[in-house]
Formats: structure tokens, sequence, C-alpha cells
């Protein structure tokens, strides 16, 4: 009896004590709405971005690789829903998946472990006491879907919804008296989506924008820029994270310091990637780049969403196996899709590269498919690789159809506009990019990538720069990545129809007024037929 009584005397205390939503208290503390409804202890570059909010309309975050960006998005969302009367965030950025398995996954986490404030969370970890209940001990109300678009939401019209940027009317249809915009990635998201948020912005709703600095054009570059007095602006560096500062894990899932000294080797901290995708910063000279921090990033970003269709390529840039430090590797495609990390190898021979071409079709060619085999036949080792190629194709001519090309050679599809194969095989990849192609995150392929430009020689004629032998000055190795990726996705005329063949254009409009547009291959039509 006794007993029963003290347990229901416990549970009405903690029941009068429980916090109600919205609640006005946490208006002004959202720190505290973090630690004490959330259970988070938020690091010093977190509070400062979550005071920010509280106290400007419009705020944008640069910051570096894993710092904590979805998370402290998540949780401002959640403080907002949470403390607002009629109060209605929406979520978005530039994929789905960004948007539903990043964004919204943090989000349902966040809130799934909410109830239990900081200190009882150390005191106890595993939620185990049962006589002394968390004094903030709460569940965030409301009705929540799988998807952000099904939302959180309250029974008093509060809500969180996400939408992906791509959906600008679904973005912009969403009005009350206290509307808050958090746009995740935002360097790629295009500018109509910010148009149709400032028709909002007039009744008083607030914009938070997040991402890395790769681009330098369009609102999250401007908020840093010609728009700074406008914003309230704060660059976070992954260097400046807990477990990079004193060396050992403090917050699981923050850049350590073991990935900030990797990252200084593998780009080399003047490089664009070390400032923008580690110290925060947007990318400088960018301007000529083929291809740009900002389209690497959209073609990883891709990579989740865009299906594997049509015939697979495989790129193959051989190496050979005399000691040259140079690699053997392999890029399998399928229509826009790069389907997994280049594959590469030190010190094959022939035969050797022969077995991993046929361990890679078996690993991804479909029942009774031929696929195509790409490979540049430069030098003595891509020679023998051709014939031995050869041979295999003799007793076993299904095996796949093999395309040799040479780098050195004269351009074969636009010799007035492109000087050498080398020179075409790159614009070939600047246009299955831009008209969608996905590549997998790799930061020695990025690296490959970067610094490439065009400069029209004293013929007239396209070529790329750096030339190969400075280039691997550059980057310390062979751009074999880049190589493989290229003849991935050169697809020989024979398969080819004639609807599909790209029309040369004028030397005097390729040499005056060059632009990637200007590209032969970069047709949208011709690339969604293959």
């Amino acid at each position: 009896m006794w007993g029963d009584l003290s347990a229901g005397i416990r549970h009405a205390s903690t029941q009068a004590s429980r916090i109600r939503f919205p609640s006005p208290h946490y208006q002004h503390t959202p720190v505290a709405y973090f630690r004490e409804v959330l259970g988070v202890e938020p690091w010093h570059k977190q509070i400062e971005i979550i005071e920010a909010v509280r106290d400007h309309p419009r705020v944008a975050i640069c910051a570096g690789h894993k710092v904590s960006k979805s998370h402290t998005a998540a949780g401002i969302a959640l403080w907002f829903y949470s403390s607002f009367t009629d109060a209605r965030c929406v979520m978005s950025s530039t994929t789905s998946r960004q948007v539903d398995q990043i964004l919204w996954r943090e989000l349902r986490m966040m809130r799934a472990r909410s109830g239990r404030c900081v200190d009882c969370k150390r005191a106890d970890p595993d939620g185990f006491i049962i006589k002394r209940p968390c004094p903030h001990s709460t569940t965030i109300d409301g009705e929540q879907g799988d998807l952000a678009r099904t939302g959180l939401k309250s029974d008093d019209f509060r809500e969180i919804v996400g939408f992906t940027a791509r959906e600008a009317e679904a973005v912009a249809g969403v009005s009350g008296s206290n509307l808050l915009y958090l746009i995740d990635e935002a360097s790629g998201v295009p500018d109509v989506i910010f148009e149709a948020i400032e028709g909002n912005r007039a009744g008083g709703a607030r914009l938070v924008l997040l991402g890395n600095g790769t681009r330098n054009e369009g609102e999250f570059f401007e908020a840093f820029n010609s728009k700074s007095n406008l914003y309230k602006t704060i660059r976070v560096s992954s260097e400046e994270s807990p477990n990079v500062v004193q060396r050992r894990i403090v917050i699981p899932g923050l850049a350590t310091y073991e990935w900030i000294e990797e990252k200084k080797i593998e780009w080399g901290v003047d490089s664009s990637l070390y400032r923008v995708r580690v110290l925060g910063q947007h990318a400088t000279h960018e301007e000529g780049r083929i291809f740009s921090l900002h389209r690497i990033g959209e073609a990883e970003q891709r990579w989740f969403e865009t299906a594997p269709t049509g015939r697979l390529f495989i790129g193959i840039d051989p190496a050979g196996a005399s000691g040259s430090g140079d690699e053997t590797a392999m890029a399998p495609r399928r229509g826009f899709k790069m389907l997994t990390v280049i594959s590469t190898w030190r010190g094959l021979n022939e035969e050797q590269i022969l077995v991993q071409l046929l361990l890679m079709i078996k690993a991804h060619a479909l029942p009774r498919e031929t696929p195509v085999v790409v490979i540049d036949r430069e030098g003595e080792v891509g020679n023998r690789l051709a014939v031995k190629l050869r041979e295999h194709l003799a007793q076993r001519p299904a095996a796949f159809e093999l395309v040799t090309v040479r780098a050195s050679d004269r351009a074969v599809r636009q010799p007035q506009i492109y000087d050498r194969m080398r020179d075409e095989l790159a614009a070939n990849l600047d246009a299955w990019m831009r008209d969608g192609g996905a590549i997998v995150e790799d930061a020695k392929l990025e690296k490959e990538l970067h610094p490439h430009e065009w400069k029209q020689a004293v013929n007239g004629r396209l070529k790329l720069m750096p030339p190969k032998d400075q280039l691997k000055k550059q980057i310390g190795r062979s751009p074999d990545r880049f190589d493989a990726l290229c003849l991935s996705c050169w697809e020989p005329l024979s398969l080819l129809d004639d609807a599909d063949l790209p029309t040369a254009a004028p030397v005097e409009q390729a040499v005056d007024s060059y632009t990637p547009a200007l590209d032969p291959y970069a047709g949208a039509d011709m690339w969604g037929r293959r």
C-alpha cells in the first residue's frame, strides 16, 4: 500500500514537472533545450550556431567535413518546433538522400533519444535509474512519418517537413507566423529556391543556410560576400573539432586528428580541396576549372539516386609491372553511373590485368551481356595489354568488345576543336558529368579531376592543362583514376546511331568563344539514348 502510494506520488511529481510544448521558456534558451530535452552537450561551434539562429533572421554556416552540421540542423528544427506557437520548419537540400537519409534520419534519432537531460545521461548512461527520474523527462509531441515530406506534426498545427531543392513549389508553399527554413548543402541549391523562399520572408520567416563553400556564385556564396551585411555568417573548420584539438575521440563522428593529418598529405594544406572540405572556406581560383569542386560535389551527391542503366563499360588505364609507381586502374560504368570506387593495382602484368578484368566483368555484367572494354594502348604497356586481350577474344569472342585508343593521337571526332585524344577524352567526360554523370566519392579521384583547365594551343585547338607530366608533379602521382574514368565514358562511333553523332562546330566558334556548352558531346539526348 505504502509502496503504491509512494510510486503514485513520484509519478504525479514527474508528470507535474514535465515540459509542455510549445515551451516559451526555450525560445530564448536553445542551448538549454539541447542539453535538457535532447540530452545533447553541444560543442562550442554548435553553441555559436544555435545562438546565432536565435538572434538573427538570416544565418549562413560554411563548414568543413564532419563538424556535426546535419546534427545541428536537426536539433535546431526540433528546438523551433518545440518552442514557438504555430511553428513551421522546412528542411531542404539538394537530393532526396540528403533530406531523408541524413537530415530526417538525424532528426528521428534525436527525437527518439530525447527526454533525459545531459546530467542524467552522464550519471546513468544506460537509463536504469528508477528512483530518481530526470527532472526534464518529457516526450517531444507529434506524429512522425518515415519520410521528411510526411513530417513531424502536432495536434496544434506545428510541424517540421522536408523537401528536395527540386521541389520549389513545395518549399515555397509553406506559410505561418513562425516559419524557419533550414537549407543544407546550400551551395548547390539553385537560386529559384531562394527566390521562392524570399516571398515568405516578407512575413518574418527565418533562413538558415549550411554547406561547403564549393561554389563561387549563388545565394550561399553571396551571404559571405555582397550580402554579408544581411547574414550572420559563421565558418566552422574541421580542425576545430574537439576530437582534433584533444587528439582523442571526444565526440564520436566528428573529424579526427588522424583524418586531418591524412588530408594534409592527400590534398595538401594549400589546395582548394583542403580549404573547402577541411577549413570551411570558399573555393578560390575555380574560374576556368573544367571539373570545379562544385561540379565534383554535385556528381558525388547524384550517385545514390542515379540508376545504372544501359550497357556495361569498363575503362582500363594500364601501368604494367615495371615498378614505375603508376597504378593500373579500372572504372566500371553504366549510363550515367560510375558503379564502384575505381579499382587500382600496382605491378600487374598483362595476364594479371586480364584476370582482374574478368573478375570485374563477372561482378557487374548481366547474364548474356557483352561489356565494352576501353583501354589506352599508349606505349609498350598499352600495346602489350591490347595484344593479350585480343588473344583472349580469339578464344572467347563473346567475353567483351574491345575498344583501343591512344591518348597522344590526334582527336578523332572533333579534330578542329580538340588537339589530341587526351583532350577529347576529357571533354567527353566533362559532357557526361554535365548531363548527369554520377561518381563515387573518392578523395584521390577528386584530386585528379580538379586541376584540369582548357588552354588554346598555337594551332587554335583546345588542349587539356596541365600536361600529364606536370600534373604528376602537382598531385604527386599519375592521374590513373581520372584516365580510367575518361576511358569508361568513351563510346566508339560504331556503338552510336547516326542521330547520336555530334555535329562539328566551326573552328572560329570553337576558338573565339569556347565555353563548356559548346562541347559536341554535351547533348542530353545523345547521352539519354545510350
